[in-house]
């Protein structure tokens, strides 16, 4: 670990917790199931995926020092190693596992290109991430009513978002500022990519300004505020309602 050095500019923060390492790869079921974990780094998460006999096991790394040392530590076993950005990685496979330690800087990226951009959707993702993006995931459960794009989105995706563990900033060489969270996702596999669509649409134009009203960001868009403004009176609403305070089973009225 002494001659591997975390580079800046890929937001790298290695995992060096044995203890957060083995409940990452402990928080699902691994055997005899596809697996991919993006950005392993040097492997340290990858020995335990490996220790749990999944079917196969994909790695996607873009750093071009942690492949090579990819590349040697595993050459002879049947991993199958990516040198490639993620966001440029389209599974194959129609049932598999996500695994994944990512970085702030793309986190939002990584979780929409999973859910939402290729054909075949993961099962399963478990993802350590800052808290900082959790705070914006789970905001709807640490309030009464409280949405951002973000948890409207991943809401929409998923059955079921659990949280596994915190894993505080100690247990990274070299330590981020900020505590990390892992999350386990638990994805849709039958949805409307069409009404998804247009969720997604409306959704960004609602939270184009978040501290605007909801009526204020639709009126720079194609959207109709007389419409939308008839319809938040008829759901009780206050026409001066922020797009967080819409209750998720009311977006669709407003399609």
């Amino acid at each position: 670990m002494e001659k591997i050095k975390a580079k800046k500019s890929l937001g790298q923060n290695f995992l060096i917790d044995e203890v957060a390492l083995a409940d990452i790869a402990g928080s699902l079921s691994i055997q005899s199931k596809k697996i991919i974990e993006v950005w392993p780094g040097y492997g340290a998460l990858t020995d335990y995926i490996i220790d749990a006999s999944p079917e196969s096991l994909d790695l996607i790394e873009l750093d071009t020092d942690m492949i090579k040392i990819l590349n040697d530590k595993y050459k002879n076993t049947s991993i199958i190693i990516h040198h490639q950005d993620v966001l440029e990685f389209y599974p194959t496979y129609e049932q598999y596992s996500v695994i994944a330690n990512i970085p702030y800087y793309i986190t939002s990226p990584i979780l929409f290109h999973f859910l939402y951009k290729i054909e075949h959707k993961p099962d399963e993702m478990v993802i350590m991430m800052q808290k900082e993006v959790w705070e914006k995931i789970m905001e709807w459960r640490n309030k009464k009513i409280h949405h951002s794009f973000l948890s409207l989105c991943m809401e929409q995706a998923c059955h079921d978002i659990e949280i596994i563990r915190i894993v505080p900033n100690t247990s990274f060489n070299p330590p981020p500022k900020i505590d990390s969270i892992v999350l386990k996702f638990q994805c849709k596999k039958e949805r409307d990519s069409e009404k998804e669509d247009k969720l997604i649409h409306l959704w960004k134009v609602a939270f184009a300004h978040p501290r605007k009203t909801l009526l204020s960001n639709i009126k720079w868009s194609l959207y109709s505020t007389d419409e939308i403004r008839e319809k938040i009176i008829e759901k009780w609403y206050d026409e001066r309602v922020r797009a967080e305070a819409i209750r998720k089973e009311d977006w669709n009225y407003f399609l």
